[in-house]
């Protein structure tokens, strides 16, 4: 017998030895991407949950997780999905309150994730039947929204209560905004009001909106008109609207 006969045929051939790495797959057996893709959409949801008065949540069984009342969340779709589709696959189990797409933020393209509010919590529950519905050549993911690390603590600060205007105040906060939201369509909103300027809030980490800005006026009833538009809805989101908190070191 040869001698490379006789050597053991995993060591003769130790490339081959090697396991190779399996892809992953989800629930539905599809290929995922790789370990970083796991966590998307709760990197996405940590991203994108905008810093606003906070919102209530339905907590099931004693130690379960907290979700946002009404919210779902859906990915995995076809990033040629539109939001007239997204909308009219929901809208069945009741009325839409808001719906959100997220977009790739270097492109604008939509990355297959989208945040659906109903009115009710109840709503939200029943669009869990779209778990696993095929759309397009995909298996949509459907799951109650959670409320974040994030949004807990933002929680313990924000105030439960509008404040009271500061001395000299000609700014507004304006919160629960969409992650796209530009100047121009803010300015449009408070068309009503002369607006000297707005800053908006930026991620340090990602270079995206965090959801909210601070909108100076130039006088005192610009202020006043724009703050009596609280809960007025902007692009499909009720926008929360105070007065601005004036910081001193």
């Amino acid at each position: 017998m040869a001698a490379e006969d006789q050597i053991p045929r995993a060591q003769a051939n130790p490339e081959k030895s090697k396991k190779r790495k399996k892809p992953k797959k989800d629930k539905w057996g599809q290929p995922i991407a790789a370990a970083a893709d796991e966590r998307a959409v709760e990197q996405v949801q940590e991203q994108e949950t905008p810093e606003e008065p906070a919102v209530a949540a339905a907590e099931v069984g004693e130690g379960a997780e907290s979700y946002e009342c009404g919210k779902v969340v859906a990915s995995g779709m076809p990033y040629t999905t539109t939001e007239e589709e997204i909308r009219e696959l929901f809208d069945r189990f009741g009325p839409i309150r808001s719906l959100q797409l997220s977009r790739f933020p270097d492109s604008g393209n939509f990355r297959g994730l989208a945040f659906v509010t109903f009115e009710s919590d109840e709503v939200a529950l029943k669009s869990l039947e779209l778990d696993g519905y095929k759309i397009g050549n995909r298996f949509m993911r459907v799951e109650r929204c959670r409320i974040t690390a994030s949004s807990k603590r933002q929680k313990k600060t924000e105030f439960q209560s509008d404040p009271e205007k500061p001395d000299g105040c000609l700014s507004a906060y304006v919160g629960n905004l969409s992650w796209n939201i530009s100047e121009k369509d803010l300015r449009d909103f408070f068309k009503s009001s002369r607006i000297a300027s707005i800053r908006f809030a930026i991620d340090k980490r990602t270079g995206d909106s965090r959801g909210f800005c601070h909108v100076d006026f130039e006088d005192d009833e610009s202020l006043e008109k724009a703050v009596g538009m609280n809960q007025s809805e902007l692009r499909g989101r009720p926008v929360k609207i105070a007065y601005a908190i004036i910081n001193r070191a």
